[in-house]
């Protein structure tokens, strides 16, 4: 009878450990996931192996997820975040195109002095630039596309935004990289395709933002928050791009 009892207690423990071995710890309980780990506890029950991940200070509002690892527990709450933000740019996008896009034209392809080129940092110079650039990369890139008539205002805008926010950066890379020489042609200011892809890889946001100075300048607009546009006479502003290459200023 001792020998029974013996071999049941260590056939429960193998039991024990070869289920724990295909699960996670929670830190005093297993679970399938560190997903599943919290049960409606919140980040109480999200120990051991995993760690409470929250965008608030809530330990209710947030998600488990394994420590180096179980990245697809994640998934729903990264899909969420990113429909959220694209219906908040989506909104944005379509008052901005309502209130600057459709006022400001395309930089004309006669009668055009190009102006002086901007430095990759010039955007900081430049507060509303800078704001829109920052927290409305999309919107601005795809003005610029329209205004330099590469590609319409609604596909620049849809692709900047699908392919930054994605895990498809490297593809939105090389096709932002062929949209910006482009955008170049048309303000005098051409680059190669490697040095547009270096730029947009590693320093996207400026990139956009200096893009969107030249293409201003072309356009003798001034844009400033919130959507407010000021375009001045064309004689006046090849005037001020052709003073500006010879005075660098």
């Amino acid at each position: 009878l001792a020998q029974v009892n013996s071999r049941h207690t260590k056939l429960c423990r193998n039991l024990r450990a070869s289920a724990a071995m295909s699960m996670v710890d929670c830190g005093g309980h297993f679970a399938k996931t560190c997903a599943e780990c919290p049960d409606g506890n919140g980040a109480v029950w999200c120990n051991g192996d995993c760690k409470w991940f929250s965008i608030t200070s809530s330990s209710s509002d947030g998600f488990c997820m394994k420590i180096g690892g179980d990245i697809g527990s994640a998934g729903p709450w990264y899909l969420s975040e990113f429909f959220i933000s694209g219906v908040i740019m989506l909104i944005f996008a379509c008052f901005y195109k309502q209130q600057v896009v459709n006022k400001i034209g395309t930089i004309p392809r006669i009668f055009n002095i190009a102006g002086r080129e901007r430095g990759l940092f010039a955007c900081f110079s430049n507060s509303d630039t800078c704001l829109y650039t920052t927290f409305c990369m999309p919107v601005v890139a795809g003005k610029n596309y329209h205004a330099a008539e590469v590609c319409g205002f609604w596909p620049g805008c849809i692709l900047t935004f699908l392919g930054t926010y994605s895990p498809f950066y490297c593809i939105t890379v090389c096709i932002r990289a062929l949209l910006a020489g482009g955008v170049q042609e048309r303000t005098g200011h051409k680059q190669g395709f490697i040095t547009n892809c270096c730029l947009s890889a590693f320093c996207m946001p400026c990139e956009v933002g200096r893009e969107s100075l030249e293409v201003d300048a072309e356009l003798g607009a001034e844009i400033t928050c919130c959507c407010q546009v000021e375009i001045q006479n064309r004689v006046v502003t090849e005037v001020q791009n052709a003073a500006g290459r010879v005075m660098c200023y």
